[in-house]
């Protein structure tokens, strides 16, 4: 990582305080039936210029386990539920491995079809793994959700974001040794980048992506949100970057090709809020006239999987796009 950006990421996040009565944790509905269990933890350790996951609790086992007691899991009708913390779920500075265990056995035998954990990639050991299968048994369907957001080394390097690329794909060998899935993050629209060199980014990650990692890898498309505290955010207050285009994404989504439809899905399109991002964050640009027609569209996106029918959402909404895109 950058020093510089690395130190002046550190010194926004320290001024990142939780409000009175933010849970330490909390169930949050995303979308459909899918749900996540955050742990508003002490912060990510990585520093990456658009996240402005801070420095809040230091999670104790017997902090945790009383507040996560209170949910009841079987009075929800979970598809997928999502462990995250702020930052790394499997981060022993985050979620002490004490209280990872008491979690991974607090969602076992829930009957929840699938189970996914948000991490870094250098947080995942072999150890981890095992007990993670020990606990949630062989049949589960288990994935992690991996922060990657491009495959380009410069673009990383704009983000800040910290990959041994051979190390990476030994990560992803690992989780398929053990029947572990892979969604893998991708973000639309690195600062100091065109339009066409962000979207064309984004496509030679995804061939990256499929092309590298394991079979049955999912990748999960983020267009940029500027979140406060950010070093993004810094660089919008003073001119030399500006909030991507709603339209942008979905331009992106019209340019994949068919045969990827199917394996991928999209997240924090312009709706999503959880404890640690409520009232921070600028979601991707569009006017009233269209705001409304995009978000179903995204919805509908997110909840159906169908090639043909996703390639018909696409094209028909494309076609139709608003004049507030600008290019």
């Amino acid at each position: 990582m950058n020093e510089y950006l690395t130190r002046e990421i550190w010194k926004m996040r320290k001024t990142i305080k939780h409000e009175d009565g933010t849970p330490i944790v909390s169930l949050v509905k995303v979308e459909n039936k899918n749900y996540q269990l955050l742990f508003t933890s002490c912060g990510c350790e990585n520093a990456c210029t658009f996240c402005n996951y801070g420095f809040d609790y230091n999670l104790t086992l017997e902090m945790v386990k009383p507040e996560l007691e209170k949910i009841d899991l079987k009075e929800f009708d979970i598809a997928e539920l999502e462990l995250e913390a702020n930052g790394s779920f499997l981060s022993e500075r985050e979620i002490p491995y004490d209280l990872f265990l008491e979690i991974l056995h607090y969602v076992s035998h829930k009957d929840i079809p699938i189970i996914t954990i948000e991490t870094h990639y250098n947080t995942i050991t072999e150890k981890k793994i095992q007990d993670i299968r020990r606990i949630l048994g062989d049949e589960q369907n288990i994935y992690f959700e991996l922060g990657f957001e491009s495959a380009d080394k410069d673009v990383r390097d704009i983000y800040n974001k910290d990959i041994d690329l051979t190390q990476y794909l030994e990560v992803t060998k690992l989780c398929d040794k053990y029947g572990i899935g892979l969604q893998i993050n991708v973000l639309l629209g690195a600062p100091f980048l065109t339009r066409e060199e962000q979207i064309q980014d984004c496509l030679d990650s995804l061939d990256f992506i499929y092309e590298n990692m394991p079979k049955n890898t999912y990748a999960v498309l983020f267009p940029i949100n500027i979140k406060k505290k950010t070093m993004l955010k810094h660089w919008e207050d003073i001119g030399i970057y500006e909030q991507i285009s709603s339209w942008e994404f979905v331009e992106l989504l019209h340019r994949i090709p068919e045969k990827y439809l199917d394996k991928l899905t999209i997240a924090w399109w312009g709706t999503r809020e959880n404890s640690f991002s409520k009232d921070i964050t600028q979601h991707p640009r569009t006017c009233e006239k269209c705001k409304e027609r995009l978000i179903k569209f995204y919805v509908d996106f997110y909840c159906n999987w169908d090639v043909s029918y996703r390639k018909k959402m696409i094209e028909e909404i494309w076609a139709s796009r608003c004049e507030c895109d600008k290019k």
